[in-house]
């Protein structure tokens, strides 16, 4: 069934399958699994940081806690599960485990932190408008967890925004449905024009000077049968007279190749990746430099934006006040390389001066940072006598009895000058 049938079927208050989305959304269709891959992978990539108020932390229980969350995943591992749950179906489900549930438990810090597949969860509607519980359900059996009138449980529910359901996220794969279902048609329609051989069919033409009995009508419908086109290893058996024809496609009707890649482009856009990061064709390096800051500005820093805002409200409280959940963009490569880029275009800039350049970098001011620096010698221009409003003598000596004038003597005077009038390029 195609993805554009998905409303039908409802699950508990579900306007979409998760099974259809996991199977034919992402396992069947590859621009699908290369961006949610992809994006899920780079956030997986970007190292956590605690902060106790402003102060960052090395070594702190919720950090080794995220480094190993449970005894079956990884860190990296356990991120890619959560973010790609939510990029596939718009919901991801973590749980907070513990030796032994009580009331009590959503204040603790927990062992255990797990990520649990979205089509095992069922969210049981409260009256206030706020969920009563969520309901896992694996192989027949059910777990619930409560939560409380101020909202607190211990399982986080992270989903997308939904304009038509308050209780679940909006799956991307949804908005894209009718793309992927193309693709994946596609995909079909090509592979079994290919195992008959690139033929879709064939007719038989039956001569009109000779009359054919019932049992050589069955017999020809026989063979048809098992006859597979010019790759088939059965070989068709016919009356006198009877001719087989294929019917072969042309090149232009075989030729999926351009539509497949406009909707590959529509999904690669749904889910913010630039095309150029799941384009088989071979992009210029400087595209795919650019792609990659475009995929962390588009995708990555949003998803990963979402979860670190969540956990601040969700687990981080559980180990203190105080304690705020933060990221490394140091570590980030897409950062580090809008960063050169931005500081190397800022050093050929002459009409700002140092500290000006340093808080366009997002970096803290100089003492004696407010001066504008020549461009040949990079020195301040207060240094060589000279005001950032005064215009340049036009001569070398009127320069020089300019700075006897204001009270430097005669040898730093000439010093100075002969930093401004730099004579080196005519020897």
């Amino acid at each position: 069934m195609p993805l554009t049938e998905i409303g039908s079927g409802q699950v508990a208050g579900k306007n979409y399958d998760d099974l259809k989305l996991q199977e034919e959304g992402y396992k069947e269709n590859a621009v699908v699994f290369r961006c949610i891959d992809m994006i899920a992978q780079e956030v997986a990539k970007v190292p956590f940081q605690l902060y106790q108020n402003d102060k960052l932390l090395e070594k702190h229980p919720l950090l080794e806690l995220l480094l190993n969350p449970n005894p079956m995943q990884s860190k990296s591992e356990y991120i890619i599960d959560v973010i790609s749950n939510k990029l596939i179906s718009g919901n991801a489900y973590l749980e907070a485990a513990y030796a032994k549930t009580s009331s009590d438990t959503v204040l603790r810090p927990p062992i255990f932190l797990y990520s649990h597949n979205p089509s095992n969860i069922d969210i049981i509607k409260g009256s206030n408008g706020m969920p009563h519980e969520y309901k896992y359900t694996l192989n027949g059996s059910s777990i619930s967890f409560p939560v409380s009138t101020d909202g607190r449980s211990n399982i986080l529910h992270l989903k997308t925004f939904n304009p038509t359901d308050m209780w679940y996220g909006f799956s991307k794969i949804q908005a894209a449905s009718q793309n992927i279902d193309y693709v994946n048609l596609s995909n079909e329609w090509n592979n079994n024009i290919l195992k008959e051989g690139g033929n879709v069919s064939g007719v038989i033409e039956i001569s009109d000077k000779i009359s054919y009995t019932p049992q050589q009508m069955e017999d020809v419908r026989v063979s048809m049968k098992k006859f597979k086109g010019s790759q088939s290893k059965s070989i068709m058996s016919l009356p006198n007279g009877m001719t087989y024809k294929q019917m072969a496609l042309s090149p232009n009707d075989m030729n999926f190749l351009e539509g497949t890649k406009v909707s590959a482009q529509f999904i690669a856009f749904v889910f913010g990746v630039p095309y150029d990061l799941v384009n088989t064709d071979q992009a210029k390096y400087e595209n795919l430099e650019k792609a990659k800051e475009l995929l962390w500005d588009n995708a990555v820093k949003p998803n990963l934006e979402h979860l670190i805002t969540e956990m601040n409200t969700w687990i981080v409280p559980r180990y203190g006040k105080g304690l705020r959940l933060s990221y490394n963009e140091d570590a980030v490569e897409a950062i580090s390389t809008k960063r050169d880029r931005k500081r190397q275009s800022l050093e050929g800039v002459t009409f700002m001066t140092v500290n000006e350049k340093r808080l366009a970098m997002g970096l803290e001011e100089l003492g004696g940072g407010d001066t504008l620096l020549t461009e040949m010698n990079k020195i301040p221009l207060d240094q060589v006598g000279f005001n950032d409003e005064e215009s340049l003598p036009e001569d070398e000596k009127s320069y020089l009895k300019s700075l006897i004038t204001q009270g430097y003597n005669e040898k730093k005077a000439k010093i100075l000058t002969g930093l401004v009038y730099d004579h080196s390029d005519n020897d």
